[in-house]
């Protein structure tokens, strides 16, 4: 169990016997097990716990059973969920960019050999290094030419590929692409909010929030006719679960902005599906990696997944808002900030002029 260290370097023994070990894991069951998890919890009853586990837990605090420890209701369990929601897509676009970078450094030509699992775990510690290098290489003409290698099956190379193989690597490249966008994206601080909820749990998450966008004033003694809010003059933003993060953006030329607080809309279908789809990516990626390691030697394998046909991150997110954000104080240094408030949508940001001086507060009325 225990093993000599050889010096500041991995020996090639090191090397096999840790990617061994790693490409021998299940990590793409490991996100389809969570999938599962969230929508099983999402449709069980509010205090349901299974009955094994339940015991158990009960048992480790000296209680006859788990039944009246655990208080919350529907509410919030559905909290729970979206929030969970979030944190594994952002978790499986982070593992799969990861993924991406250290076979790139592993796979270097010369040198001493190098693991797979060393150079994740020992890669860029800043999040805009790693995207930056992924990016890069990505979009250079080597990475065009040789992203399909890491993707698709050996097999794939024998014969000219069929138009659905086609279709199945511009799927992954573009759901290998979000999951970049989710990691850097700043008009609203994705990775921020993430970073918040692991960390202290420095979020508020709410189901009782509303935001629509109505061209119909309010009646003359101050009400808001409800035809307004639901009829074709109405855009809803908010209408479902939504998650409060309050951070500061990245500097602006140099200069340390405020705090923002950005509001993100968490539709937990919709995080689920593409934290599906980037598992897909992750694990024709791990498994074609896995291939490359054993080079024909036996060993239990997580399955190479059915290649996807679609969608792709427009088709599941077009036109669909993101969230929204707005100034809470001025930068520390002094001045203006130079970020406005705003609405984030899938394709782009939206920035808003707010004029703070005509809020007014009224009442929804029949009409």
């Amino acid at each position: 169990m225990f093993k000599r260290s050889h010096g500041a370097q991995l020996t090639s023994e090191q090397v096999q016997e840790l990617d061994d070990s790693f490409f021998e894991s299940r990590p793409f069951e490991y996100f389809q097990a969570r999938i599962s998890a969230l929508i099983s919890s999402a449709s069980a009853r509010a205090a349901s716990t299974s009955e094994a586990l339940g015991l158990d837990f009960a048992s480790t605090l000296g209680l006859a059973g788990a039944s009246g420890v655990l208080s919350f209701d529907a509410s919030d369990r559905e909290l729970q969920v979206a929030t969970d929601s979030f944190a594994l897509r952002h978790h499986v676009a982070e593992a799969l960019v990861r993924l991406y970078e250290g076979l790139l450094t592993t796979y270097e030509p010369g040198g001493v050999p190098k693991s797979v699992w060393a150079s994740i775990a020992d890669g860029p510690d800043k999040t805009i290094l790693l995207v930056n290098r992924v990016s890069a290489h990505l979009s250079s003409q080597e990475g065009a030419e040789t992203f399909w290698s890491l993707v698709l099956p050996p097999s794939a190379a024998e014969a000219e590929p069929g138009p659905d193989t086609v279709t199945a690597l511009n799927v992954m490249g573009s759901w290998l692409q979000h999951a970049m966008n989710l990691l850097v994206r700043d008009d609203v601080n994705i990775n921020a909010a993430h970073n918040k909820v692991k960390h202290g749990l420095a979020v508020r998450s709410r189901n009782n929030l509303r935001l629509t966008l109505t061209t119909t004033p309010p009646n003359d003694d101050g009400t808001v006719p409800l035809s307004g809010l639901t009829g074709p003059d109405a855009i809803d933003l908010f209408d479902t679960v939504t998650l409060d993060c309050l951070a500061r953006p990245p500097k602006q030329r140099g200069h340390r902005q405020g705090l923002e607080m950005s509001t993100l809309r968490l539709s937990a279908a919709t995080l689920l599906a593409e934290a599906w789809m980037i598992s897909i990516t992750y694990g024709a990626m791990f498994r074609v990696a896995a291939d490359r390691h054993f080079c024909g030697r036996q060993a239990e394998l997580s399955p190479y997944p059915r290649l996807p046909l679609g969608p792709t991150p427009d088709q599941v997110l077009a036109n669909s808002v993101v969230g929204t954000r707005q100034v809470v104080t001025t930068p520390p240094g002094g001045g203006e900030t130079e970020r406005k408030a705003g609405i984030a949508f899938h394709e782009a940001f939206l920035p808003l002029d707010i004029n703070f001086d005509a809020k007014w507060t009224g009442t929804v009325v029949e009409g």
